[in-house]
């Protein structure tokens, strides 16, 4: 979750420094808005966003999934220490609903406004009786019964007022609104905010000052109606607080380097969707010398050839850090008079494949299980890998998945480990996607379900044809 936030900040932090840096200044409004827009949108789908690309040819890699799975017995403790994760996500809540129930009200609070309702060319408005500055909301303009002089509203106001409704500027602000509540940590929001409430502003004057408006008188009036500025959430209002901003634009004339500057944007769009945006390496299926698929050449480490193997692990070697981390959820320590070795034999005969046997010193203890066989836990791990997304690589390497399975049988946690980065990230969207679609069987101890952690050691052998 964390990277996805950071990526999110990232990609909207760039996207509005370039607008503010490069288009900003610039006569083209309509561009400006599409971009905004577009920006916000795609800063927060880029993070989702995967492309598939063709990898490399590689040398015939040979994945061995160990025919025992190791098992670690781990109990619930009393939480001892504070829990950060859960204040974070406390603090979070509450603050979005503040922020939700804000926006609530302040809907509420404009539908309520009471008044005369006319259609004036075409136009809902409501007059207050009530001193209102104009303003607009959706598809409805408010404003107080003196601006209505011999049944004629100044133009100038209803041009403006007219151009947030005929362009649906509503709509853009309940956009950033609704970003804004549920990702308010974001930073650039509030930038993004202020950026598309004065490129809606500008692209009104644009249109008040297209109909041959004398420019003075207009500010004139914009000044007037200054002091009067009202800040309603959701609204465009006459009255917008970055007056000298607007006046300075109401003057600038489009300059030659406008392609240009949409040029910029344009490529800052394309190359932060490439650069930032997930890769994966499209499945090639490798032939090995007999012309079987790579994916069907995961086997056991052990043969019907060879003697019983015996395999122990000791629970004491796998860190504490490592069975507690990202798993706030469901606190878990060490048992510290269980610190000793979990010995599984590997049996040669055929009714012992894919099954373990527990140490006959802890009879009481029963291991967690995949559903069938550990047969079919390879066999789903070869459907699922795409080892043609690992970088040619000579001899072996090895990775370690350790799942966290609950009382429940539902799989908390899924971390990795080994001596190549590619190869443990593969083996961890792996064996994170078939245990979200897994109910496994618990552990159990006296009889009792317990949470407990699968080991499921394996190695890739790379070998030169």
């Amino acid at each position: 979750m964390l990277p996805i936030i950071l990526k999110i900040i990232l990609c909207s932090s760039l996207f509005i420094a370039v607008y503010y840096l490069f288009l900003e200044k610039e006569k083209m409004y309509r561009f400006n808005r599409i971009y905004l827009l577009s920006s916000l949108i795609l800063s927060y789908t880029i993070p989702f966003i995967t492309f598939t690309v063709q990898a490399p040819k590689t040398n015939h890699p040979q994945l061995v999934i160990e025919e025992a799975a190791q098992y670690v017995s781990i109990v619930q403790t009393k939480q001892e220490n504070f829990n950060w994760t859960n204040v974070v996500w406390i603090i979070y809540v509450m603050v979005t609903l503040f922020i939700l129930i804000k926006s609530f009200l302040a809907i509420i609070t404009i539908k309520r406004i009471q008044g005369e309702k006319r259609i004036y060319q075409n136009y809902n408005i409501i007059f207050t009786q009530k001193n209102l500055f104009p303003f607009s909301f959706w598809n409805t303009i408010y404003m107080g019964k003196e601006y209505l002089k011999n049944d004629i509203i100044d133009p100038r106001i209803f041009l403006h007022e007219k151009s947030h409704l005929s362009q649906m500027h509503s709509i853009d602000l309940i956009l950033i609104h609704l970003v804004k509540t549920f990702t308010w940590f974001n930073p650039a929001l509030f930038l993004y905010k202020n950026a598309i409430i004065s490129n809606h502003e500008f692209l009104a004057d644009e249109a008040v000052l297209k109909n041959q408006f004398n420019l003075k008188e207009y500010q004139n009036l914009i000044l007037d109606e200054l002091m009067g500025s009202q800040n309603i959430p959701f609204t465009h209002s006459l009255n917008f607080n970055n007056t000298k901003k607007r006046f300075i634009m109401m003057k600038a004339q489009k300059t030659k380097f406008s392609l240009l500057r949409k040029t910029v944007g344009i490529i800052t769009l394309v190359a932060a969707t490439v650069l930032l945006s997930e890769r994966t390496y499209a499945n090639i299926s490798v032939k090995s010398e007999n012309n079987t698929d790579l994916s069907t050449n995961i086997h056991k480490k052990t043969t019907n050839t060879e003697a019983p193997k015996v395999v122990q692990y000791f629970m004491k070697s796998i860190p504490e850090d490592l069975l507690q981390k990202n798993n706030p959820a469901t606190p878990i320590t060490l048992k510290k008079e269980s610190v000793k070795s979990v010995t599984d034999t590997i049996s040669p005969k055929k009714n012992q494949e894919g099954k373990n046997t527990n140490n006959k010193e802890d009879t009481n203890f029963v291991s967690a299980e995949y559903p069938g066989s550990m047969a079919d836990l390879r066999d789903q791990i070869g459907k699922i890998m795409d080892v043609s997304a690992l970088q040619p690589i000579k001899g072996v390497i090895k990775a370690t998945a350790y799942i966290h399975i609950d009382q429940t049988g539902k799989a908390t946690n899924v971390t990795t480990s080994g001596d190549n980065d590619i190869f443990n990230k593969e083996f961890l969207k792996t064996m994170t996607a078939i245990s979200n679609d897994t109910n496994w069987k618990p552990a159990t101890k006296d009889g009792h379900p317990i949470a407990s952690v699968l080991k499921v050691p394996a190695t890739m052998n790379f070998t030169q044809p």
